[in-house]
């Protein structure tokens, strides 16, 4: 795992020297984001269902289900008590400082290195895309605006990756096996994932001053509580409540990766400052290179 951590901290400075170096600009960066969340993950997530049907991984793929809901709540009522009028001076970080506490990246960053762990990696993950996706905007569109908007939660409901995921999930119930060449096509375009998304967030980088990051206290606060702080109490809740090795590590990585790249859209949505959400994404996804090797080795400590 820290070797398959290493190769995306490699993809990722080629990522930011390609944005450096102009050959990837704002236009190629949004339809390389494009290309990925409704191309190659769908492709990547529908390959992961085409396995034999086993009593077992549905029984695995409840629990992720249910799991994932229990983690996503436990964060929400953190952040809260973490995060709040009483323990912020500046009010106007109550909402960015809650939403990047609760949501990681688990689809750019979390897909990749779940798919380096076993076959099925990739086919539980599914499952904590598509449920983190729910909560991202139900719970934090409502951090930020007060109010659900209809409109975007059926936007994420008929999203390509829950859409797949659910054909996916009746194929893998009902045995339904594609033909071999479109298989293969869906896997020579999955395999395409790990490479161009973290190309995409390196090249996100440059957009934040490197050398602020790292004197921001408060974007340090959200990085410990995001990448140490939340992932150490899932890790021992999952290993008081028994859970298998296998769900566990992958719920462990999925829940432990660095902020998600929401929080700075919902800054632009909603007319907030973008600086403090860019500049905690970036330190975050830095030191995750660190944090995700340190909890996988307590992990296996532990277990």
């Amino acid at each position: 795992m820290i070797n398959q951590i290493l190769v995306l901290f490699i993809l990722m400075a080629l990522g930011y020297g390609l944005a450096k170096y102009k050959v990837i600009d704002a236009h190629l960066s949004h339809k390389l984001t494009w290309l990925l969340c409704y191309v190659v993950m769908p492709c990547l997530i529908l390959k992961a269902f085409q396995i034999p049907f086993s009593t077992e991984m549905l029984h695995n793929f409840g629990v992720m289900s249910v799991v994932t809901i229990a983690i996503h709540v436990v964060y929400i009522v953190l952040s809260k008590l973490l995060f709040n009028k009483h323990t912020l001076k500046d009010e106007s970080l109550i909402a960015p400082m809650q939403f990047t506490s609760v949501y990681s990246n688990c689809g750019f960053m979390g897909i990749p290195l779940v798919a380096a762990i076993n076959h099925s990696g990739v086919f539980y993950g599914s499952v904590y895309i598509a449920i983190n996706g729910l909560f991202v905007w139900t719970h934090g569109l409502l951090t930020y605006t007060g109010k659900i908007d209809r409109k975007a939660l059926l936007k994420v409901l008929l999203n390509p990756n829950t859409i797949v995921a659910v054909i996916g999930i009746i194929f893998f119930i009902g045995s339904v096996k594609l033909p071999v060449p479109i298989v293969s096509a869906l896997g020579y375009i999955g395999s395409m994932n790990t490479a161009l998304s973290m190309i995409v967030v390196g090249a996100a980088m440059t957009q934040v001053d490197l050398k602020k990051i790292f004197v921001n206290g408060m974007a340090w606060v959200i990085t410990l509580v995001r990448n140490l702080l939340f992932p150490s109490i899932v890790l021992i809740g999952l290993t008081m409540a028994g859970i298998n090795s296998q769900l566990l590590v992958i719920l462990l990585v999925l829940s432990a990766c660095p902020v998600a790249g929401m929080a700075v859209i919902f800054a632009q949505l909603t007319g907030r400052n973008t600086v403090f959400p860019c500049i905690s994404l970036a330190l975050s996804t830095i030191m995750s290179m660190v944090s995700i090797p340190v909890l996988l080795a307590l992990a296996a400590m532990i277990n």
